[in-house]
């Protein structure tokens, strides 16, 4: 059981200044809340973009609330210099900094590191861009589909008509907040032995180059002929879908031929050895195929666990949302949302499930705004010349 700790949150007492918009930046940001930091996000008017991706509710959609629960919400208008003025106060004085602009433009508004540590010089400074601050693209606009496209990875996720085909998540946003998240957690720990602050430059196709990094030795040491680690192992079809099972050491080969009732596979000169195995894998996935159709996935499930072969069936969300493990093992919890209702929020490896509260709420556009003027020394008289000036703005139902 992950041990339950509200008030000996690790990070609690820092302060970040989350500038990111979209989901890199703002999925470290939300790691960071939930380990006990108070993340200010800081907004334009108009809010961050990805409230508006997908289906909306009011200024909420499923990916904002995903990446940005637990942190307090201030909206400026950075056009101004009231405005500018409060962001550069603010992110003068916080532990923590994450923006995601293209390179340059915090330095257009003085909130860049350099200027940033001149009065805050143990500041953690975290610069996630796409293609980093050098080379031909460092000025193009960059989503993860283009980060999945530059980086190779579709090329390793061709459908059945040969062509490469993009994942359907922000898969290369998530990879690299996990690892500006480990590297602004790694800086932290750094800077309580030596008390120096650190620049983070981050970008998502080096994030992407990262997690791909078997993979693209695989292309390099095999002429671009990427093999499978083993065979029998991948996707098969049953009478009622698919399963997908892992067969490849040769106890488990041995198991699985006499289970579809074909031991000949066994001693077959294409298949008998590791090596065959991988070489012929078209054709080995298409006998064992012609067996597995015949039956559905409940009888295979079964077989296959007596047999102790690694499987499961190919899911649905609702499948995993409904199935006895899922539940049993929390791996998620209902919460509802002010603004958007009963939702299911993934629990985060190594933190407490989500329980209603400051932790599972993601806040409005300027949500906090008053309060958070009011905390940086911000005087009743001024923070209403602030909000009356649209330098600041407030968030009104």
């Amino acid at each position: 059981m992950i041990d339950k700790f509200d008030d000996d949150k690790p990070l609690k007492g820092l302060t970040v200044f989350d500038a990111a918009q979209g989901v890199a930046g703002p999925s470290c940001a939300f790691l960071l809340a939930q380990n006990g930091a108070d993340v200010i996000k800081v907004e334009p008017p108009r809010g961050d973009w990805v409230r508006q991706a997908g289906k909306k509710y009011g200024d909420l959609a499923a990916g904002y609330v995903n990446f940005n629960r637990g942190k307090r919400a201030i909206c400026l208008d950075f056009k101004t210099e009231d405005g500018l003025k409060v962001a550069q106060r603010m992110a003068g004085s916080c532990d923590i900094v994450i923006e995601s602009f293209r390179p340059g433009v915090m330095e257009r508004f003085d909130l860049d590191y350099k200027r940033v540590a001149i009065a805050n010089p143990s500041v953690i400074y975290c610069s996630i861009s796409g293609f980093g601050p050098v080379g031909p693209n460092k000025d193009k606009p960059v989503t993860d589909v283009v980060a999945q496209s530059f980086t190779g990875w579709m090329g390793i996720n061709k459908g059945n008509d040969g062509v490469p085909h993009k994942v359907g998540m922000t898969v290369m946003d998530v990879i690299t907040g996990l690892y500006a998240h480990q590297a602004v957690s790694t800086a932290l720990y750094r800077r309580a032995i030596t008390g120096k602050g650190k620049f983070i430059e981050m970008n998502m196709m080096q994030a992407a180059a990262a997690f791909q990094g078997q993979k693209i030795i695989e292309h390099v040491k095999q002429d671009g002929k990427i093999t499978v680690l083993g065979a029998p192992t991948g996707t098969f079809p049953t009478s009622d879908g698919s399963i997908n099972l892992s067969a490849r050491e040769p106890d488990k080969y041995h198991l699985l031929c006499n289970l579809i009732g074909l031991p000949s596979l066994e001693d077959d000169p294409r298949f008998d050895t590791w090596d065959k195995r991988i070489e012929n894998v078209n054709e080995l996935t298409a006998i064992i195929s012609e067996v597995t159709k015949s039956k559905p996935n409940a009888y295979w499930i079964e077989e296959l666990d007596k047999l102790d072969i690694i499987n499961s069936p190919t899911a649905s969300y609702d499948d995993f949302l409904n199935h006895e493990q899922t539940k049993a093992a929390n791996y998620l919890n209902w919460v509802y949302h002010e603004g958007i209702g009963e939702i299911p929020m993934a629990t985060i490896p190594g933190i407490p499930e989500f329980k209603p509260g400051p932790m599972a709420h993601a806040p409005h556009l300027g949500e906090h705004t008053e309060e958070l003027l009011a905390s940086f020394d911000y005087g009743p008289e001024e923070v209403a010349a602030l909000l009356k000036s649209g330098a600041a703005v407030k968030y009104t139902k």
